[in-house]
């Protein structure tokens, strides 16, 4: 009984698990279809956080008397 249990668990995981690696090659070759176009999103992202960054920088310590600029 106890064989029976644990064969049914092992059988429940190693299917999820083939279901998960299944979804995973899926969305592998989706990724693979579109690489250009993720690089150029994750391009636009990044050019986007670098300006975020230098204008919040330039908004916040810009404006800090220089010797308490650099005591943070």
């Amino acid at each position: 009984m106890a064989e029976l249990n644990t064969r049914e668990k092992m059988e429940k995981v190693e299917s999820g698990l083939d279901r998960n690696l299944e979804r995973l090659d899926e969305d592998l070759d989706i990724m693979e279809r579109h690489a250009a176009e993720m690089v150029e999103v994750e391009d636009t992202i990044q050019e986007a956080m670098r300006k975020w960054d230098r204008e919040h920088k330039d908004a916040s310590l810009h404006s800090i008397p220089k010797p308490r600029k650099h005591l943070r």
